[in-house]
């Protein structure tokens, strides 16, 4: 749609007040609105709507809607029956409009944005912007966006002004701050916009509404016209859903942006104390923001950054699980452990924390390397009886031979309803899946196929120099009306989190040893001493808040991306139907329909969906703190206890087991033989029957130490192919075995 180039000289008085803005209404708004008049009129007549019906079909039609009663539990999840489904995919705007008595918040703020434009003369909006790595010149994008990011920025300056009056020093340049805060504008808005300004490039091209006569002059000049006010109002009045998610967008910013700095401000005298680092810190020379998903309004992981070199990593949610783990570290240090673990200084409070940087830097010599490995092995040891779970590479840094977790709110991960189905035809699945596999550390290719050799993208894998298992967008013709997105498959992000020797790599596999060595040393120091930790240790961690990861933030990025696709993003009941994928896995885990209503929610606002709870608890808690109550089937704290309490020495040779299995994946990955031949050396003793009964009663014993057992039926674990890249650890088919 080229009219935002065609028709630049409308005036914005004439479009401000559209009823087209009430698009960007939800299904959950909009069945409010519905229900209130279902109040007075008791019902509604037949819909005849050609179009409203064919979106209604396809929107049924979808999975796994097709089945069963889900579209039933779906539509009353927004209170909804199929005709007052009906009824709203026929609605008017016009109609919408004329139900709404007060146009809602982020309505009411663009209509004064774009009254303010008309009436006030235009003044400069600075947008310091370093150029994007790809190329893109961002600070161009978003000076299209002018008319609403100049209210943001006067909001922002104002909340800076009562910061410098409420605290005599600040750490900080406030006459500076600004274009710090500047640049984390271009990851907030550009994912959003993007694909809507390629479709109406494209356009404006085909249509032959662009001037210049290059490529390069006539992108300019498409962004040229629609930094006209009139031009862009055009645009976010057809694309309303879009509109209104960048309004809501820069509304987060400035709110996360007073807080870190309002906070910083509050805790910088205690923060000098725990890092004397920061008493000669300087100027704060950078802000880096999105160091982790956003959660909870756009707030995000941060590192500070100062003129001496000080850095500091802020992290908007509760801190008191890292405390504390800091605490469970330390304790094994003194029980003995060596190479003992390096601690990190905390700082904590009840919604946010600071904590020390960590910078990556090499090992000095082998027996560093060695140290760094037994040390991962360790952490595997301590994370397996804390039930952890998530801790990919990126969760991890080399810091000379100390690994380093970096994020630790998936300790004490909750369990799901067994499958008894399939633990009477696996015994050994829940094996696989109750043990030292599910913390992410250990090497596991996934992904892969004839066309892919996948990825590896746990903490101690992650090899560099590794593609995206499948294609993801990718713009191309930057800078020019040629511009648009293909799907490639692209360099994964590169972690700090492998050690190197001086300047070099080093082979994982090689030291896999020194991991099993690091293991059983901390299994047994835990078994030991398993009083101690069942009954001082582990009770400290029991009101602690920790993170339920109940999908992959994967499904959760692409329903992301979904929705910032112009086609649904003229109408918000489209994007209500992209995020209505999140029904997908329904069918597998029912308790998922608990919590659709807040990930949609989440996503809306443009954030990876997060839900908290506690080691002693079964509630679980949206990211607006409601509480969905005993959700989880056991408290983690009470599954931890059972998980040290079955600590032993056949346990911790099963998991030495998997342990090595796993780092099959690996040599795979390095072109290394799996299976070497078998060599056969002659022997001067003496073959003879006790001897040879010996040898097939240790072989026994071994089997029955890593048998898998549910009533009659028993099975093993084995590393089996999946195609020519990807070995997988699997429970053998114990009907062979019943």
């Amino acid at each position: 749609m080229s009219k935002t180039v065609a028709n630049s000289h409308a005036h914005v008085s004439e479009h401000q007040h559209y009823a087209s803005w009430y698009s960007a209404m939800t299904l959950a708004e909009r069945a409010a609105l519905l229900r209130e008049r279902l109040s007075v009129q008791s019902t509604f007549s037949p819909i005849n709507d050609e179009r409203a019906r064919l979106r209604f079909q396809c929107w049924k039609e979808q999975v796994p809607f097709n089945k069963e009663n889900y579209f039933a539990q779906r539509l009353a999840l927004d209170g909804l029956t199929e005709n007052d489904l009906l009824v709203l995919l026929a609605e008017s705007p016009e109609a919408l409009q004329a139900h709404v008595s007060t146009p809602p918040s982020w309505l009411q703020a663009m209509i004064n944005v774009f009254e303010e434009s008309e009436s006030e003369p235009d003044t400069d909006v600075i947008l310091t912007l370093p150029p994007a790595k790809n190329g893109l010149n961002a600070a161009a994008y978003l000076a299209t966006l002018r008319p609403l990011i100049k209210p943001s920025m006067t909001r922002l300056q104002i909340g800076l002004q009562a910061l410098t009056q409420k605290y005599p020093s600040l750490p900080f340049d406030p006459t500076a701050i600004m274009s710090l805060l500047v640049r984390h504008l271009s990851p907030r808005l550009l994912p959003g916009l993007l694909k809507t300004y390629v479709l109406e490039l494209n356009v404006a091209r085909v249509e032959g509404l662009l001037q210049g006569e290059t490529p390069q002059e006539r992108f300019e000049n498409f962004l040229q016209r629609l930094s006209q006010p009139e031009s862009i109002l055009l645009l976010l009045q057809e694309y309303s859903a879009l509109a209104r998610r960048l309004v809501e967008a820069l509304e987060n910013w400035v709110i996360c942006e007073l807080e870190l700095l309002e906070r910083l401000c509050t805790d910088w005298e205690e923060i000098c104390k725990i890092l004397p680092q920061a008493c000669d810190a300087g100027r704060l020379v950078d802000i880096q923001a999105n160091k982790g998903d956003a959660h909870r309004g756009g707030r995000s992981v941060t590192i500070l950054v100062w003129s001496s070199g000080f850095r500091l990593v802020y992290k908007p949610r509760s801190m008191a699980v890292d405390v504390h783990f800091q605490e469970l570290l330390s304790w094994l240090n003194t029980l003995g452990y060596s190479p003992a673990f390096r601690t990190c200084q905390v700082i904590s409070r009840p919604t946010y924390g600071w904590i020390e940087f960590i910078q990556a830097s090499p090992c000095l010599s082998k027996e560093g390397v060695e140290r760094f490995y037994q040390r991962h092995g360790g952490y595997l040891a301590l994370l397996y009886a804390l039930e952890a779970a998530d801790f990919h590479a990126d969760n991890l840094i080399a810091m000379g031979e100390h690994p380093i977790l970096i994020d630790l709110e998936a300790l004490f991960q909750p369990r799901e309803k067994r499958q008894t189905e399939q633990k009477q035809s696996y015994p050994g699945a829940e094996t696989i899946s109750h043990s030292v596999l599910r913390i992410g550390l250990l090497p596991r290719r996934v992904w892969s196929n004839a066309q892919s050799e996948g990825i590896d993208v746990s903490g101690l894998g992650g090899q560099a120099g590794q593609l995206t298992a499948s294609p993801v967008p990718q713009l191309t013709g930057i800078g020019t009306d040629q511009m648009q997105f293909s799907n490639e498959r692209v360099p994964l992000h590169t972690s700090q989190h492998r050690p190197r020797l001086h300047d070099q790599d080093v082979d994982t596999v090689e030291y896999r040893d020194h991991v099993i060595s690091g293991f059983i040393s901390v299994y047994r120091l835990l078994l030991a001493h398993r009083d101690e930790l069942l009954e001082e240790m582990l009770p400290c961690f029991v009101n602690d808040e920790i993170r339920c990861v109940l999908r992959q933030t994967q499904v959760y990025e692409l329903l992301l991306a979904s929705s910032f696709h112009p086609n649904v993003l003229r109408d918000a009941l489209e994007c209500d139907r992209v995020f209505d994928r999140l029904w997908m896995n329904v069918e597998q885990k029912p308790q998922l329909t608990r919590v659709i209503a807040a990930e949609r929610t989440d996503l809306w606002a443009g954030d990876i969906p997060i839900f908290t709870t506690c080691p002693g608890s079964r509630d679980l808690f949206t990211s607006t703190g409601e509480r969905i109550a005993e959700f989880l089937p056991t408290p983690s704290m009470e599954i931890a206890k059972e998980r040290v309490c079955s600590f032993s020495e056949q346990n911790m040779e099963k998991q030495v087991w998997i342990i090595r299995a796993s780092f099959s994946s690996m040599e795979v990955g390095s072109n290394q033989p799996v299976k070497r031949g078998l060599q056969l050396h002659p022997s001067d003793t003496v073959v003879s029957r006790d001897r040879l009964l010996a040898v097939a009663r240790a072989v026994g014993d071994r089997l029955e130490r890593l048998a898998e057992y549910h009533e009659d039926m028993v099975g093993w674990l084995d590393v089996t192919p999946i195609n020519e890249h990807e070995w997988n650890l699997l429970p053998t088919d114990s009907d062979l075995y019943g």
